[in-house]
């Protein structure tokens, strides 16, 4: 008996502790809204302020009436403004905490828009500038507060008892704040330009000074014991002999443990580079040497005494990393000048370890090449050559940099390498979005990066998030571009077709002169119209065929009477269909008029019998008459092929028109544009057809639509010049690069 009390007890305390869990989440759930929203209480109202401020100011850009409007508009619900904000954001809290299910976004991303609609050509520039403004804010924001949203998304994934939740589905993120606040104002009549201002508003006064609530959110989190197992990492340490230990890292611990957390590992501790690959570095630092002469490779002072141990030139290095921050970095001047400077006396210095040194030259002649190469914008190749002191601390702290070609550091220099291709000097001036982010990362490598080369495994993973969310952006520009240049591309064959089809029925034939400017004039653009609509309404297309055959046919001279009955009897249909074929097309009654005219009185001359005609109507033979007789191919396409062919035979046969005609879609060119500007270009598009090719911009915009001739004379003048593909990452194109250094009988390095 007592047995099972012992068991019925301890199963109520149980209950009655889960009942106490299920109360006090509903109640934190409750406490997490109030701080969201006594914060937005605040922050909108600064909102508001600012973002009048910035609707008065943008009169200077905009016409006053357009600014007007909108002002009046932002007075009127401005206040609704932050209750329907607020409203919302209960909304999605509650609805998230009872139903355990996740937030749907309101707005739909940029991938969505652009699976949505089969004709990207129907989404308009200004719902791509909204959405993008819209990624922007979110995206900038979510990478602020990178580190607290993952936390509190782990944390509230148990509070909300989801199975899962993310950036776009957490009701205090970014995403949903600003969709939501979007959706809003789509309810409004606000022009385009005051929903981009007001997002950007937005995204400074309210989500980028969201720190402390996040922050606030998470200690209450921890407060209350919500706390998740969150992922912890693990980092993996080799010693002399080659061992493995491991070090987990949980969440809030520093980079920077103490040796004793460490195993005994330090910078000056650690494992030796295989025995292989330290051979293979010597005997290229040795060829090299040999070549040049040792002078040319060293840092021109007297080496005597002991060796710098490797702990001191790491402590060393970091010190020169750091004041390069300050001072600037001389990427010009070669990284044994940069070290040796710093230990000299006298113009002595101490000797560095054998492996230290040979690291050094290797890292010296790694720049070197990286400074000549020169598929990098030269912007770009200036940005990763102030990594030399970093990459030359990597090298000596973690062997394996030489040796694994998924080194975190190595993709790291790789991952800016292939973003920076389309960087032009134009570009960086006007800062763009993946340049400065490029240029934040390096800062950060400069200011934050000691010993431990984690760091790059942490930027990289940010960096390729970033570049996700850019690519989104650019495709969809990119495709629109595309898409426009294609378009036009096919109203230009379609007429060409329509051409073709009218001269296919007026070949051999002498016809009065006006039946012919009609032809040209008018009625092929009603055929054009019917071809290209042809997929959705084909028997549009033989219907204007069919009035092009029987206008012909009834201005032609008949032998006998039947033959002149039977034109005479379709006469009044043939008129019909050319006005409904005029029409259309929307095509001037009163340009029309003058044809109609000339037809009936050229048909009542033609169709007069001899007995009938009277003095007031002109014989037939008065008329102007246009003979057609053509060479024409059997086919347009084969017209267009010997076209085509003709252009190419028309190319001089030199390397230019080569390398013109061999160019392939991905390829960047580097040209000048008419004010002077040093640009870049990636070929998008490139049309087996008429060999038009279409060159957009790092943002995917359009930047160049010329043909493969005018290319090859571009690269003929010398205002043009062919960057190609990032075929090899530049870590392996600089490596490949020392070899030829090496091998060359020319003491410059080769560009690579």
């Amino acid at each position: 008996m007592h047995d099972k009390i012992s068991k019925v007890v301890p199963m109520r305390k149980q209950t009655n502790r889960n009942k106490a869990r299920k109360v006090s989440s509903a109640l934190l759930t409750q406490q997490v809204g109030s701080i969201l929203c006594d914060y937005m209480t605040t922050a909108m109202s600064a909102h508001l302020v600012d973002a009048k401020e910035r609707l008065q100011q943008s009169s200077d850009k905009r016409s006053f009436e357009s600014v007007a409007i909108d002002l009046k508009v932002f007075n009127e619900v401005s206040n609704a403004l932050v209750s329907l904000n607020i409203k919302e954001i209960k909304k999605s809290i509650s609805s998230l905490n009872v139903n355990q299910g996740e937030v749907v976004p309101t707005v739909v991303s940029v991938k969505a828009v652009v699976n949505e609609f089969d004709e990207l050509s129907l989404l308009g520039v200004d719902e791509i500038e909204e959405q993008l403004a819209i990624d922007g804010g979110v995206g900038r924001s979510e990478l602020k507060f990178k580190d607290v949203l993952y936390a509190l998304n782990e944390r509230l994934t148990v509070l909300f008892e989801t199975k899962s939740l993310k950036m776009s589905t957490n009701p205090i993120a970014p995403s949903v704040l600003l969709k939501q606040y979007a959706e809003i104002l789509k309810k409004e009549l606000f022009s385009e330009e005051t929903c981009l201002l007001l997002y950007k508003s937005y995204e400074e006064t309210v989500l980028l000074k969201m720190g402390d609530v996040y922050q606030k959110i998470n200690d209450l989190c921890i407060e209350n014991r919500v706390l998740p197992k969150l992922p912890k990492r693990q980092l993996i340490y080799k010693n002399n002999t080659g061992e493995s230990s491991v070090e987990r890292r949980s969440e809030g611990q520093s980079r920077q443990g103490n040796e004793a957390d460490r195993g005994g590992d330090s910078p000056g501790n650690t494992h030796e580079i295989s025995d292989v690959l330290y051979r293979s570095l010597v005997d290229m630092v040795q060829l090299h040497s040999a070549k040049v002469g040792r002078a040319a490779l060293s840092d021109g002072l007297m080496v005597s005494g002991d060796s710098i141990s490797t702990v001191d030139l790491i402590e060393t290095l970091t010190a020169i990393q750091k004041k390069n921050v300050i001072e600037g970095v001389a990427v010009d001047q070669n990284v044994r000048l940069q070290i040796g400077s710093q230990f000299q006396s006298n113009g002595v210095r101490q000797p560095y370890e054998e492996q230290d040194d040979t690291l050094i030259n290797i890292i010296a002649m790694f720049f070197d090449v990286v400074l000549q190469d020169k598929q990098l914008p030269n912007a770009v190749r200036l940005m990763i050559a102030q990594l030399q002191i970093p990459i030359l601390k990597v090298a000596m702290i973690d062997k394996e940099f030489f040796a694994k070609k998924a080194h975190p550091a190595r993709k790291f220099l790789n991952s800016l390498s292939q973003a920076g291709l389309g960087v032009s000097e134009q570009n960086r001036q006007v800062k763009s979005a993946v340049f400065e982010k490029m240029e934040e990362l390096v800062d950060r490598v400069l200011m934050d990066f000691d010993d431990d080369v984690e760091i790059f495994t942490e930027l990289l993973d940010e960096f390729d998030i970033f570049m996700e969310q850019q690519q989104c952006q650019i495709d969809v520009i990119e495709e629109r571009s595309r898409k426009v240049t294609r378009s036009s591309e096919q109203i230009e064959l379609t007429r060409r077709q329509a051409t073709y089809e009218i001269a296919l029925r007026l070949n051999g034939k002498s016809i009065p002169e006006f039946v012919q400017l009609f032809l040209d004039d008018a009625w092929k653009d009603v055929l054009v119209l019917a071809l290209l609509r042809r997929e959705k309404e084909p028997a549009e297309t033989q219907k204007c065929i069919d009035v092009i055959e029987a206008l012909v046919e009834s201005v032609m001279p008949k032998n006998d009477d039947a033959a002149r009955k039977n034109v005479i009897k379709g006469l009044t249909r043939l008129l019909k269909d050319i006005k409904v074929g005029l029409e259309n097309i929307s095509y001037d009654f009163h340009q029309s008029a003058p044809f109609f005219k000339e037809l009936e009185s050229f048909h009542k001359r033609l169709f007069a019998t001899v007995e009938n005609q009277s003095d007031d109507i002109p014989i037939a033979e008065e008329v102007v008459l246009v003979a057609f007789d053509e060479d024409l191919c059997a086919s347009l396409e084969e017209d267009l092929l010997q076209e085509l062919e003709g252009h190419i035979s028309e190319m001089p046969d030199d390397k230019f028109s080569k390398k013109a005609n061999a160019m392939a879609v991905g390829d960047w060119v580097a040209y000048t544009n008419t004010d002077g500007e040093a640009l870049r270009a990636k070929l998008s598009w490139k049309s087996s057809v008429t060999m038009q090719c279409l060159f957009v911009d790092d943002r995917g915009a359009k930047a160049m639509d010329i043909s493969v001739a005018e290319c090859a004379e571009e690269l003929r003048q010398k205002k043009m010049t062919l960057v190609g593909q990032e075929k090899a990452p530049l870590v392996e194109r600089a490596l490949a690069g020392i070899q030829a250094l090496i091998t060359s009988d020319d003491l410059e390095p080769n560009a690579v």
